[in-house]
């Protein structure tokens, strides 16, 4: 073993020698990280976003050319936190759209070797992120619809585990310097520059930016005991709650059902929604389902002195026409209220809507063209 691991290090120099002139970001990467021989489970690396771990055996078998990318290739799950992002997401469909992300963005780079052929390439998954590609393999498979590659399956990412916030924050100063090196020499495409910027970006969770935004939108910034908050009136508990200029907030969600998004994952929004309602507003929600048209027999509401409902929605035919929705919204007289569009964002759209709109949007290369008609965030659960 001893002797067989001195070959693969003289072989993994060259590359790396090879990446100081071609791609030193890679170079300053390799040089940073922990690297472990062992006998591998699944792959020839594997990573569990810190550490690479390294059969050296299984490198016997494969041509210099092939080595050269899939170490690109296993840094740059590294490089793009894949290992940390997993969180309880399906372990197989989380590693295959995390290889389809890295496979299309290497095909933008000149001097990275030869992809192996059981490397999954995807078109249709360009310039998308990991999470979004996961959502729509996820839901896929939900739906029983057969794999196009389905010899395509690799198992090189470890789920991390201890303590990932400081693991993560001794990785973004590895990036940067990576990435500074990057900067000064050599060309790197702009899609892999957006990504790593989306990685060291600091992170805010969903409930966070809808509580601040919803806060900011709905209350005043003053609380009143005149306002109790009816979250803990039951309890016989009379706590402040925030003033409200309406006697009653109106929110309305137009539900996209043409895009990939499961029951459970529409229920944990929809449980964020209402735990940020709660905390002081007399409130009503609608939820109203729509693709081409808006079917009114398929509205839910609810409202303060409920709790949230349970909610069946079919899913839709394909396309999605979002005037469909303002115009169904205009017709109730319900313009002076809020509403909140959860869309992939695959809609045509002229004009900005009459009522006040927040898109959520599941797919981040629609955000730019949403942003003159309305709020735009980034929705993944």
């Amino acid at each position: 073993m001893a002797n067989t691991s001195s070959k693969f290090l003289t072989r993994l120099e060259k590359i790396r020698i090879a990446f100081l002139f071609d791609h030193p970001f890679l170079s300053v990467l390799a040089l940073s990280l922990k690297m472990e021989f062992r006998k591998n489970p699944h792959e020839v690396f594997e990573t569990n976003g810190t550490h690479i771990f390294v059969d050296s055996i299984l490198c016997e078998q494969i041509p210099d050319n092939e080595l050269k990318y899939i170490y690109a290739h296993t840094l740059l799950h590294i490089l793009l936190k894949h290992p940390f992002r997993m969180h309880e997401r399906d372990k197989a469909i989380w590693n295959r759209s995390s290889d389809i992300v890295i496979n299309l963005l290497l095909s933008d780079f000149e001097r990275i070797g030869e992809r192996p052929k059981h490397e999954v390439m995807l078109e249709k998954f360009r310039d998308k992120s990991v999470e979004e590609v996961y959502n729509i393999l996820y839901e896929e498979s939900s739906e029983g619809e057969e794999d196009e590659n389905p010899n395509e399956e690799k198992l090189d990412l470890i789920e991390s585990e201890g303590e990932t916030n400081a693991a993560m924050e001794e990785m973004d100063t590895i990036i940067v310097q990576a990435m500074g090196a990057a900067l000064k020499q050599g060309y790197i495409p702009a899609s892999f520059l957006e990504m790593i910027k989306e990685v060291i970006r600091p992170k805010v969770d969903l409930q966070t930016l809808l509580h601040t935004y919803m806060s900011e939108s709905f209350f005043d910034k003053e609380s009143s005991f005149s306002y109790p908050n009816r979250r803990f009136i039951h309890q016989g508990l009379y706590l402040p709650g925030y003033k409200h200029e309406r006697s009653r907030l109106k929110l309305m969600i137009g539900l996209d059902r043409s895009m990939s998004i499961s029951q459970s994952t529409f229920s944990k929004f929809l449980g964020i929604i209402d735990g940020i309602l709660r905390m002081g507003a007399d409130f009503e929600v609608s939820v109203i389902p729509f693709d081409e048209r808006v079917d009114s027999k398929k509205i839910v509401q609810y409202d303060s002195q409920q709790n949230p409902v349970e909610l069946s929605f079919e899913k839709g035919n394909g396309g999605t026409l979002i005037e469909s929705l303002f115009e169904y919204i205009k017709t109730q007289g319900e313009m002076d209220n809020t509403l909140m569009v959860l869309s992939d964002g695959l809609f045509v759209i002229e004009k900005a809507p009459e009522i006040k709109t927040l898109f959520l949007i599941s797919q981040k290369k629609n955000m730019k063209r949403l942003e003159r008609f309305g709020d735009v965030f980034y929705f993944d659960l």
